[in-house]
Formats: C-alpha cells, sequence, structure tokens
C-alpha cells in the first residue's frame, strides 16, 4: 500500500470502507437511488466515490464532478456539457434524440460562454439559467435510461459560491436537482467537504436535500489506525517498537485516514526508510519536524476560515483555535477571549458549533479541544500568535 498524499486513493491503495461500498451498492441499485454523504475534509468521501466508481464501471455510467471553483450554474452546464462529450461520445455523435437535445444545450451554453467566461449580467443569471436547466433536464432524462450517476463533490462549498452572487441562484439550483431527483430523471451522489445540513440550514433552503438518504464515513477505529499505519510503512520497510507505535496512535487517534498519510509520509521523508524506530525520544522529534513543517493540507485549513466566515467571526475563530491548540478549554474559558469580537453569547456559541461542523474542534463534556491531536500541534507551532 503506497504512501499518498492529496489525492483521493482507489485500488489497492485502498484502505477498508468495505460496508460503506455495500451501503451504496445498494441505495443506488433502487429506481430512486441517491446519495448524500457529508463528512469532514480528509475522511475519505472522495477515495469511498471513486474507488465505488471503479468497481462499478461495468454496471453503471458514471460522471465525476468536482464543484469546487464552479460559481455559477451556466458555469457548471458548460463544463457538464464537456464532461458529457467526453463520457458519451457514441451518443453524442450517433444520430436521434439524444444528439440533437445535446446540441441544442451545447449551442446554448456556447452563446453564453465565450473562452470559459460567461456573458450574462447578473441580473438575468436566473432567468438564463433556468432556460439551460431546461436543455440540461432533457440531456438527462436521455442519459437515465443508460444506468447514468452523476458525482457531485466539494457540493457545500458550491452552493456558498452561488450565495455570493445570488441566492435565488441557489434555491434554483437545488429545486432543480430535487425535482429531477423525485421525478427520476437524474440519480445523483452528493458529497460535501464542509457541513452540507449547516450550509443548507444557513441558507435557509434544509427541505431541499432532506429527502437524499445519508451515508455517514465514520472515522477509523484504534484497531484500523493501526492496519493503516503499519501498512503504509511496510512498503517503506520501516517498523515501529509497541511504545512507538503507542505514541504514533495517540497522535492519531481522530481516525481521519490523510492526516494517517502525512504522518507516515513524514516518517519515510525524515528517515529514508528501511529502519526500525524503538525509542519515543526518537519518534517524538521526527513528529516536531512533521508539525513543524508548513504543510500546505494544513495552511489551507487556516486559510479557508476566511472565506466562510465573517470578518468578526473569521477573528473570533482563530483566537479561539489559538488558544484550544494549548489545552481544552469550556466555553466560559473561551468567551473573554472573544468578547470584544462578538459581544452575544449566543453568536459564540454558534461559531463553537460551527468549528464542530467542520470538524476543527469537537466537544467531550464541556470542554472544547481540537479533532486532531496532530492539527493541534501543527496550529499551536504556527499560530500561537494569535493568542
Amino acid at each position: 500500500m503506497k504512501i499518498n498524499i492529496g489525492h483521493s486513493v482507489e485500488g489497492d491503495d485502498f484502505f477498508n470502507r468495505e460496508k460503506e461500498l455495500q451501503w451504496m451498492d445498494e441505495k443506488l441499485g433502487h429506481k430512486k437511488g441517491n446519495l448524500f454523504i457529508p463528512g469532514p475534509r480528509r475522511i475519505g468521501k472522495t477515495s469511498l466515490v471513486k474507488e465505488f466508481i471503479r468497481r462499478n464501471k461495468d454496471n453503471y455510467k458514471f460522471i465525476y464532478f468536482n464543484l469546487q471553483g464552479r460559481h455559477s450554474i451556466i458555469e457548471l452546464c458548460d463544463d457538464l456539457t464537456k464532461e458529457i462529450e467526453n463520457t458519451f461520445p457514441d451518443l453524442v455523435k450517433k444520430k436521434g434524440k439524444f444528439k440533437k437535445k445535446w446540441n441544442d444545450l451545447a449551442k446554448m451554453v456556447s452563446e453564453i460562454s465565450i473562452g470559459g467566461v460567461i456573458k450574462v449580467k447578473t441580473g438575468e443569471i436566473p432567468l438564463i439559467a433556468k432556460k439551460v436547466m431546461g436543455k440540461m433536464e432533457e440531456v438527462f432524462e436521455e442519459l437515465h435510461a443508460h444506468n447514468f450517476i452523476l458525482a457531485f463533490d466539494e457540493f457545500s462549498d458550491f452552493l456558498l459560491k452561488l450565495k455570493k452572487s445570488e441566492i435565488e441562484e441557489v434555491e434554483l439550483f437545488l429545486e432543480w436537482l430535487r425535482r429531477l431527483r423525485q421525478e427520476e430523471k437524474i440519480k445523483v451522489i452528493i458529497t460535501g467537504s464542509i457541513n452540507i445540513i449547516s450550509t443548507v440550514e444557513e441558507l435557509r433552503v434544509p427541505d431541499l436535500i432532506n429527502d437524499l438518504p445519508d451515508l455517514e464515513i465514520l472515522p477509523l477505529n484504534p484497531g484500523q489506525i493501526k492496519t493503516f499505519l503499519t501498512e503504509l510503512l511496510k512498503d517503506e520497510n520501516i517498523t515501529f517498537s509497541r511504545e512507538v507505535m503507542d505514541f504514533s496512535l495517540a497522535k492519531l487517534k481522530d481516525g481521519v485516514p490523510f492526516f494517517i498519510q502525512l504522518f507516515a509520509d513524514g516518517i519515510y521523508r525524515y528517515t529514508g526508510g528501511n529502519t526500525t524506530i524503538d525509542e519515543v525520544e526518537e519518534i517524538k522529534k521526527l513528529y516536531g519536524k512533521i508539525t513543524g513543517k508548513r504543510h500546505k493540507e494544513f495552511i489551507d485549513l487556516h486559510a479557508r476560515l476566511e472565506n466562510y466566515l465573517p470578518g468578526s467571526q473569521f477573528a473570533a475563530a482563530l483566537k479561539i483555535l489559538a488558544h484550544v491548540a494549548f489545552t481544552p478549554m469550556t466555553f466560559d474559558d473561551i468567551y473573554p477571549y472573544v468578547k470584544q469580537m462578538l459581544p452575544d453569547k449566543v453568536g459564540v456559541s454558534k461559531l463553537l458549533r460551527r468549528l464542530e461542523d467542520e470538524c476543527y474542534l469537537h466537544k467531550e463534556e464541556a470542554f472544547y479541544q481540537f479533532v486532531s491531536p496532530m492539527v493541534a500541534d501543527w496550529w499551536k507551532n504556527m499560530y500561537a500568535w494569535e493568542k
């Protein structure tokens, strides 16, 4: 099993999740088979979807579509037409109903998108989007007969981007997808790296996704963490003593596969492989190097807060995380540090809930602490000054 950072994994590098794959197969096999996969970043949502696609490519036709970076329905439909052409080249070329409907859609999109730039005034977007979605719906109807499944990744990210341009477009998009599902014109898999439920509640449209059965991806348990880490290190001929493994498992107890990968990669990079680590002091030094490095993924965890939280909430979140990185804290411990930014205690409670929803923090009894000890240690090293 190869160490793999920053990319989804499939095949021999895919670990565990057999129950989840079986559940997906059962749900998507139904006539109205649709799936909703919420969860924290790096828990393995994309890898799960791509592994399901790999194993079922003979049973279904898939389009996997990452919504990150798309800002409008029209832009989405423009990119989807290209994906449809690549996925169904025979249908696009063959004379018949599908070709005509696809040509009509492609023509409409090309008239409003030049070189990837949408040539529509902001106020006209909902009206034009409705027309484009109508044509896209006709194409989906034809594809439905070919066991077509559309997998939307980073769904909540896209909703927030739509919200920034026009709230009407969010409702339009969600209502359209719900109607397509209910009328059995499409099957979808929807995933999101921030809590989708919180996002649609914030946008006041939760009823537009509540018909979707959801699949919770649980963190790996201690036995699975140990097996996964051992398999990753085995390929580089690295072994741990029992004490060293115990230290490692304590730092990886959150069970997020990405952090296990990052830990294994750091051990390999700083040792070169082909070694046995017997002493706890040695693994502590290596761990210090790993959590002292400016990893892009950790930096993204810090930077993304600014994208999703307004000014005062963003400043308060940084203050909270800087303090909690050092020690678990109660609400009463936290509030004095942020009351100048967020005087309302209800506002602070909502912010803490948001940090829980997005899996920065979790609450044990009355104490807030980082979900990942490894992220907490990195945060402590990099952002102590934000206290």
